[in-house]
């Protein structure tokens, strides 16, 4: 991590890197950079890092605005030997009182912190906190008069800091999980482990891209996925607009100012989007090449992108992942594939193979452990080179999902004849009598005015459909009563406003706060585990 800009700009050193903000370590400086000027960026960054007195083993926590410059942080650490550890800041409410940003940096063992004023205030870190928790601080935009940080301006203009790089097993990087069931997990690897998740993604396959590609990547930068995206631009080179907002004026005005050939964003900033994909301005016009990553993305969402693209045969590719093994199954799709509204099961509830040759699937019972048959009901567990190190500070959570070369995902599926894998749940959303993502993705096709929709397990109770609408308009019963007409008895659905789903830094909605407050007498149906 510590030289993949640098690599890339040997490699490709005019080429574009276009952020749709300047840096927030770099106000004044330009938001579109060629590879050289990003890999100087990454230099500057390390040196006033090494002025901070970051040193090898360091861990640095990033606690900041979504930004590209996530990255130039992390990888100015991981140049002078440190461990960085990039944090959302997007976290549910305290843990038993204590704000969950303290229990993640309470984990990382007084880390220093480079941070920005707002997340002090949204994070909780007063001063006491900032005591505790790190070792030194430095706030990107001023101390605003606090003692207790340090203003990046003084440590501007330093020596160019020596490049020591982790060895290859040795941890290189933390990221966290989305935490949708709670406080998330400080996931570790190495570039072993990287290397093993990533290096499919940073060759030159049929299809796939190239340096005559703009690829507009809107995936949240903390986030493990942007380690296979830096490896990729810089082995392919290709040109990037980085998104750091889904919901910003800029996503528009930069679609249509590059007309990107490939887009990336997560499933849910993807369904925000159908409304821009609908845009006149046919703004995914060019786009050839859709990618979603990390989870199911509902049909209604694929078809309206494709529809949006005037290729003549534009791809979409679902990748279902985990941040702590990377890709599990991918599955492409073309027009033809999500022709038809309101199937069951809905296709895109069928994820894929893993790749041959790189990764294995298989089903088991949760409470033996044991295989079941193709076409059964069981956890799904996954083997391929990239598997993290480590739960930092939980690696007794960790084991509990290790069974020697398995890597237990923690949802549920069911494995076909052919291999694929079709999606139940997550194990602790389970749904008595099918399958909650299913039910949604049907509902989300045959009702176009639904933005959202998540359908709730309740123990001995009705499952419970939450939903919104564009123009935060009831839907009429009968028109429920005709979407639902062949699914399971549900309870009577429940309306809210698109913004009171609780998210997590992903997108991901977080169904276990959410039946908390909407629910609060219900319990699931799943343990939780593995989760």
């Amino acid at each position: 991590m510590g030289e993949v800009w640098h690599v890339a700009a040997e490699r490709n050193p005019a080429q574009l890197l276009i952020a749709d903000r300047p840096p927030d370590i770099d106000p004044g400086g330009a938001s579109a950079r060629t590879f050289a000027q990003w890999a100087s960026l990454v230099d500057e960054t390390a040196a006033w890092l090494h002025q901070l007195g970051v040193r090898e083993w360091d861990r640095v926590a990033v606690l900041k605005a979504n930004h590209f410059d996530l990255l130039v942080i992390a990888s100015a650490a991981a140049r002078i030997g440190a461990v960085p550890a990039p944090l959302s800041g997007v976290y549910g409410p305290p843990v038993g009182g204590t704000p969950v940003s303290h229990i993640l940096l309470r984990r990382l063992e007084r880390p220093f912190l480079v941070t920005d004023r707002a997340h002090l205030d949204s994070c909780a870190l007063d001063p006491a906190a900032v005591a505790r928790l790190t070792r030194r601080t430095v706030c990107v935009d001023g101390a605003d008069g606090r003692p207790d940080l340090v203003d990046l301006a003084t440590l501007r203009g330093g020596a160019t800091a020596a490049t020591r790089l982790r060895a290859p097993d040795e941890p290189m990087w933390v990221t966290h999980t989305s935490g949708t069931t709670g406080v998330p997990k400080l996931v570790m690897h190495s570039a072993t482990s990287a290397h093993g998740m990533d290096l499919v993604e940073a060759e030159r396959w049929p299809l796939w891209m190239n340096r005559r590609d703009t690829w507009a990547f809107c995936d949240p930068f903390w986030h493990e996925r942007v380690m296979a995206n830096q490896l990729t631009v810089a082995t392919i080179g290709l040109r990037m607009i980085m998104l750091s907002d889904a919901t910003s004026p800029a996503v528009r005005q930069l679609l249509a100012e590059h007309r990107p050939t490939v887009v990336e964003a997560m499933p849910n900033m993807f369904l925000a989007w159908e409304e821009m994909a609908r845009d006149p301005a046919r703004l995914f016009g060019n786009v050839r090449l859709f990618l979603n990553s990390f989870d199911a993305i509902h049909t209604r969402t694929i078809r309206a992108f494709l529809d949006a693209s005037d290729r003549r045969v534009p791809l979409w590719i679902q990748a279902w992942s985990q941040s702590e093994c990377g890709p599990i199954a991918l599955r492409p799709y073309a027009r033809r594939s999500v022709r038809r509204r309101g199937k069951r099961p809905p296709v895109n509830q069928d994820l894929g193979r893993p790749i041959p040759a790189y990764g294995k699937i298989r089903a088991v019972d949760p409470d033996t452990g044991r295989p079941v048959p193709r076409g059964k009901v069981g956890l799904i567990e996954f083997s391929q080179p990239g598997r993290c190190l480590a739960y930092i500070g939980e690696q007794d959570r960790h084991a509990r999902k290790c069974h020697g070369e398995w890597w237990n995902t923690g949802d549920l599926g069911v494995i076909n004849r052919f291999g694929a894998v079709r999606l139940i749940d997550r194990e602790i959303d389970r749904i008595a009598g099918g399958s909650a993502i299913e039910w949604e993705d049907v509902l989300l096709d045959r009702l176009p005015q639904l933005t959202e929709i998540v359908i709730l397990p309740a123990a001995q109770e009705l499952p419970v459909p939450v939903y919104s609408t564009s123009g935060d308009v009831p839907l009429d019963p009968g028109t429920w009563q005709r979407a639902v007409r062949d699914l399971p008895e549900l309870a009577a659905p429940v309306r809210i406003r698109w913004d009171e789903f609780p998210r997590t830094g992903t997108w991901k909605i977080a169904r276990v706060r959410l039946r908390e407050r909407l629910l609060p007498d219900a319990r699931p149906l799943g343990t939780g585990r593995w989760t």
